[in-house]
């Protein structure tokens, strides 16, 4: 089948679609703006929010543009095999970060004062210096993935809507910079609440309709099998290096672990959690329901990306956006009224990561780095020094999407992952559970997988030596090693210079 062409009908849908959609998020944003008058609210607000929008809030920045997007580009270059990196581990990495995990650090940081990630990274030590290595290490991985969330939204329009795609981004950037000043925390948790539904009604829809034109799932693997028999295996030896993950145990069991450490290693995720109020079992138990329904997505996604492969074949590879086009090309054919609905879908899951990552990487770095240098920083300032960095980290990525777009979007986002995976889940779980904890193997472990993650970079993507599983395991064995290692260290320097190294971290004393 030859590729849809966007039509009138669907250039006016994707606007409509969004600008209802960053319309009310500035709505909700401005009935909010007084909210954060101060720092610490600014950051963090009044940590009242109940299970179901703390439930979406955490799934829309879990989402992302690679779940609503990149995900199928996986999956309609390599079949079923491409599941492995596609979603299909999504729940059992991000239900025990909100049902186990989340309420334990939600708890420390109220005990602790602590207002972001970093902060309470850092006070589980008792060290602001493993709180500032904190917030630069999370800065400069997050600012990574956030080229991933831009790389996704300019996709789905420009061949949703058949038009350049620069002036939609910046007038998102734009928008979503201004409520996130003018909500701060608060602001920001409604409208990613906002963004999951819409993502949740698209997605979901899509894969229903993409099944249905290709016949079901029958007629899907029929056609799959008849391109590339290879398109129906669950893995596939026949794969390079780069793509080990679909290709044997090692790239498999990698990917799992992937989901289960990145699901704590994202801040931004953990951010999310900081806010809510003491749930009840009730409450969890509802927490739980919102989170398995709306963080299901990318098994629907990964659906829409096979049937784009039997609908188009190869054809989509040809295109300036290559695989990563699958889905904005399903949803064309699917008609204007989903095709807009679709393209506003990719743009919440972009905005919605790219929301919380940047509210945390102005925040850690203004509340982690800049008032260690300067103490005496006075709120007002503090303040305005946060929102001015909202709207640098936003801009950033923006610069790097359009001046160097980057190759498959997959690609760029797990590499990112891997490094803030590998390190926080030892770094900030870990701590929670083990009295050994010293800051001298959390700072071992942040600087060993950060070197992990850009060595990975270069030797798995652009030289293609590496495999992608041995990289994971390496960087995840490393991240133990050192921080344990060093841990132990730290603690017997302690007892050699009379200190009293039988002390747990802070956390360790602390009942939540």
């Amino acid at each position: 089948m030859e590729l849809p062409s966007p039509s009138s009908l669907d250039v006016c849908s994707a606007i409509a679609w969004l600008a209802v959609m960053l319309g009310i998020c500035v709505a909700v944003s401005v009935l909010l703006k007084k909210a954060g008058s101060t720092l610490s609210s600014w950051l963090l607000g009044s940590r009242n929010f109940g299970p179901v929008v703390t439930g979406l809030a955490i799934s829309a920045t879990w989402m992302s543009g690679w779940a609503c997007l990149g995900l199928m580009g996986i999956t309609y270059a390599f079949g079923w095999s491409g599941i492995w990196l596609a979603g299909v581990w999504t729940l059992i990495g991000i239900i025990p970060c909100a049902v186990v995990v989340g309420p334990k650090l939600r708890g420390m940081s109220e005990k602790l004062g602590a207002s972001t990630v970093s902060e309470l990274v850092g006070k589980l030590y008792d060290s602001r210096l493993v709180g500032a290595v904190a917030s630069v290490v999370y800065t400069l991985l997050m600012l990574v993935y956030s080229v991933g969330q831009y790389k996704a939204a300019a996709t789905a329009w420009h061949v949703v809507t058949g038009s350049p795609w620069t002036l939609s981004i910046v007038m998102s950037a734009v928008i979503m910079i201004a409520y996130m000043i003018m909500g701060g925390y608060r602001g920001t948790q409604w409208t990613l609440s906002i963004q999951a539904v819409l993502m949740v009604f698209a997605c979901y829809l899509l894969a229903y309709m993409a099944l249905a034109m290709v016949g079901g799932p029958l007629n899907l693997n029929e056609a799959l099998a008849a391109q590339d028999p290879k398109l129906v295996m669950v893995l596939r030896p026949d794969l390079p290096p780069n793509n080990q993950y679909a290709a044997d145990l090692i790239g498999l069991t990698a990917s799992l672990g992937l989901f289960v450490t990145m699901a704590i290693g994202f801040p931004h995720n953990v951010a999310r959690l900081l806010g809510m109020r003491r749930l009840t079992r009730r409450d969890l138990a509802i927490m739980t329901l919102t989170v398995v329904v709306a963080s299901s997505i990318p098994w629907a996604n990964l659906i829409t990306g096979l049937a784009a492969r039997a609908l188009f074949g190869t054809a989509v590879l040809g295109t300036p956006a290559r695989a990563d086009a699958a889905a904005p090309y399903v949803a064309l054919l699917a008609g204007p009224a989903v095709s807009g609905l679709y393209m506003a879908a990719v743009f919440a899951a972009s905005l919605s990561t790219l929301a919380g990552m940047v509210l945390v990487m102005a925040g850690s770095i203004t509340n982690d780095l800049l008032r260690t240098l300067k103490p005496n920083m006075s709120e007002r300032r503090t303040l305005i020094v946060a929102k001015a960095l909202t709207a640098l980290f936003a801009l950033i990525p923006l610069l790097w999407v359009v001046s160097q777009p980057p190759p498959l979007l997959a690609y760029l986002m797990a590499g990112a992952a891997t490094g803030l995976g590998c390190i926080f889940i030892f770094t900030l779980a870990t701590t929670l559970y083990w009295r050994g904890a010293h800051k001298y193997g959390a700072i071992a472990c942040m600087v060993y997988g950060l070197a992990m993650t850009v060595l990975g970079g270069y030797y798995v993507y652009t030289l293609g030596q590496w495999g992608w599983g041995y990289w994971w395991w390496a960087t995840f064995i490393g991240c133990a090693v050192t921080y344990v290692g060093f841990s132990v260290l730290g603690r017997r320097l302690e007892r050699g210079r009379g200190g009293n190294a039988v002390l747990a971290p802070v956390s360790a004393g602390l009942s939540v």
